[in-house]
């Protein structure tokens, strides 16, 4: 009995102890888990659930101290700009880099209202809607508003066709309206408020030479062609000399004035000294009751002198002519 209970208790013992594995390197040992119950195995995932779940520490708060900023603005480097508008001017030096910029950025004094007034859209939204008097719709009723004035074809022929051809009407609208030709002003309705002044002799402009000199250029206005809308230009660059240029590709260097265009259809009072006064017919016989009562002209001496013949002189004007002025006044 001695001996079976012995080892009965080493069994049971060997079972509780848990395996000791040796690595190949000497002194180092390395201790299995001893193998757990499915009760216990539950218990102790519970514990591991509580731990997980508990909430991170929260970082302490930093306080954030506002910056204050300098109200001086520093000063860009020299060297800096010197390189940028290096690159700038050789970008320039491109032929379709210098054409971009003045598709984009280049609009003569007569193109300048129509380009930067109201697209055709915000025309179309007036005359299709004339009661909206906001702008600031949702999505969805932009896209009502869409559907309701239809889809337009672009970028065909066409449209490009129809484009230029409405550009030169209005030009030649402006045009008429400078030169003071209107009277009536309701078929102007598509021009915008403020019409352009004409370019007057000694303006300072930037114009637009094709062919062989290819670009914009400065100069100055020497003559202005209202018949055939051209300025004659005086440019400064040694070598471009005076040349003929449309007004449509001439931009003033200094603020343009404009004129309400209303103001062109107020009809002015002719001026006095255009009317030519009535010819009265003298007759030698009747006497100017002006020239009776007039204490110069009506000295006998004067009387004497202004009966004579036609033709005599008095202060190497005709009598007859001086009687006329004098009958008139």
């Amino acid at each position: 009995e001695g001996s079976l209970s012995n080892s009965w208790n080493e069994k049971y013992n060997s079972l509780q102890k848990t395996p000791i594995w040796k690595s190949k390197n000497a002194g180092s040992a390395v201790e299995m888990p001893f193998r757990n119950s499915k009760r216990s195995r539950l218990f102790c995932e519970e514990d591991d659930r509580q731990i997980n779940t508990r909430s991170p520490k929260r970082n302490q708060k930093v306080a954030m101290v506002p910056q204050k900023f300098n109200t001086t603005v520093p000063t860009p480097d020299k060297k800096a700009s010197q390189k940028i508008g290096l690159r700038l001017r050789n970008l320039l030096k491109l032929p379709k880099a210098h054409k971009w910029c003045i598709y984009e950025w280049f609009y003569s004094n007569i193109d300048k209202p129509l380009f930067e007034g109201d697209n055709d859209f915000c025309v179309c939204l007036k005359e299709s809607f004339p009661n909206l008097k906001t702008r600031k719709l949702t999505r969805v009723e932009w896209g009502k508003i869409r559907r309701l004035m239809g889809k337009p074809r672009r970028c065909s022929s066409a449209f490009f066709e129809e484009e230029r051809s409405a550009l030169k009407q209005k030009r030649q609208k402006i045009r008429l309206l400078q030169q003071r030709k209107v009277a009536d002003i309701s078929q102007f309705k598509d021009l915008p408020e403020e019409i352009p002044l004409p370019l007057v002799i000694g303006t300072k402009v930037t114009a637009r030479l094709r062919g062989v000199h290819d670009g914009l250029f400065t100069g100055q206005i020497d003559a202005v062609d209202t018949l055939n809308a051209t300025y004659r230009v005086t440019f400064d660059r040694a070598g471009l000399g005076t040349q003929t240029v449309p007004d449509y590709e001439v931009l003033s260097n200094e603020p343009h004035e404009t004129m309400p265009i209303a103001a062109f259809g107020q009809k002015q009072r002719p001026s006095r000294f255009f009317m030519t006064p009535p010819r009265l017919h003298y007759t030698p016989s009747l006497q100017s009751p002006i020239t009776d009562s007039d204490p110069l002209l009506g000295q006998s001496s004067w009387k004497n002198k202004i009966s004579g013949t036609d033709s005599e002189t008095l202060g190497g004007f005709p009598v007859e002519f001086l009687i006329q002025v004098v009958s008139v006044n």
